[in-house]
């Protein structure tokens, strides 16, 4: 399945809900008011929610710096029908607020998360911002579990398949090398070659224009997956939740839209060979665990009571299932 696919059996999708998809979007840039066709944008991002978006969910993406509520030169991302923000608010929100009846205990169980014996309080929260040393990147949901538990998620939808200049995917910027920030990262910074490998210059593109920064590659091989981002949410995350007593475990969650075929069997294996290498170089400080989103809801739709959130489990897996 190709990018294309995913996206246009999302245009399917709302064309069957009868969904008007803005196609003449004005775009103001330097006073001037041109129009382009967006023809997979919602008019409205509260159309490509389930049930809209919620007071709580507004005020925390209001708080980040992604660009998703509010139209600019572009129109806002939460309003693209490939918008993997949209995707996560879907499969989340609909328990965040205690509208899920209790079911957020299903849907950690559902991702592979926590055990049915769980009994924690679960809080989730989109957008949370963590410090590097270097930059405060946002992660998609934070989901805590009592005081003993956070789980940080990493939400992908087509990105991975893009057409995109991906060479940044595989690549850390020299600003990140200094040992402080990876205190908390277990062995990450002398493994990644930080230590012993000179710093490399890189070439790549980004929005149509020709740029360059010094760092060190890692993962070179990588096609699909964002190894530096996720890497970045690693240093935030141990950072910010340096437990000196060692009481809060750290779970950083890849959650993916498999693409099947052959692109998604090599983005699985890239998946795969991270986890393992941050597992085996910084597992007293994070695991990593990836699960996709088809997985997760084929297990939520089967774990909930059906008469008891039908709309929700109809919505979830009828468009993205």
């Amino acid at each position: 399945m190709k990018v294309e696919d995913i996206i246009n059996r999302q245009l399917e999708w709302a064309k069957r809900k009868e969904m008007k998809t803005v196609k003449d979007f004005p775009l103001k840039r330097k006073g001037i008011e041109s129009v382009k066709d967006y023809p997979l944008y919602c008019s409205s991002v509260y159309e490509n929610i389930f049930d809209g978006l919620h007071e709580n969910t507004v005020v925390q993406y209001d708080k980040a710096d992604g660009n998703e509520l509010k139209d600019g030169r572009y129109p806002a991302k939460m309003k693209a029908l490939f918008s993997s923000s949209a995707l996560c608010v879907n499969l989340f929100q609909y328990f965040a607020d205690g509208n899920g009846k209790n079911g957020a205990k299903e849907l950690l169980i559902a991702c592979n998360l926590i055990t049915p014996e769980c009994n924690e309080k679960i809080i989730i929260e989109f957008e949370k911002k963590f410090e590097t040393g270097i930059s405060t990147p946002n992660v998609d949901v934070v989901i805590r579990i009592g005081e003993s538990q956070l789980i940080a998620i990493e939400s992908k939808f087509t990105e991975p398949y893009s057409k995109h200049d991906k060479k940044k995917f595989n690549f850390i910027q020299g600003k990140y090398g200094c040992k402080d920030f990876w205190k908390n990262a277990g062995n990450l910074f002398s493994k990644l070659g930080f230590d012993t490998e000179p710093m490399k210059t890189i070439q790549y593109t980004e929005r149509g224009k020709k740029k360059e920064i010094k760092g060190w590659p890692i993962f070179n091989k990588n096609l699909y997956l964002d190894t530096a981002q996720l890497i970045k949410h690693i240093l935030g995350v141990t950072n910010t939740y340096d437990d000196i007593e060692g009481k809060t475990k750290i779970t950083l969650v890849y959650l993916w839209y498999d693409a099947f075929g052959a692109e998604g069997k090599k983005h699985r294996e890239e998946i795969e060979e991270f986890c393992k290498f941050i597992n085996e170089n910084a597992s007293d400080k994070v695991l990593v665990m990836h699960a996709t989103y088809q997985e997760v809801i084929a297990n939520l739709s089967k774990k909930l009571d059906y008469s008891e959130h039908k709309e929700y489990i109809d919505y979830i897996t009828e468009r993205y299932l």
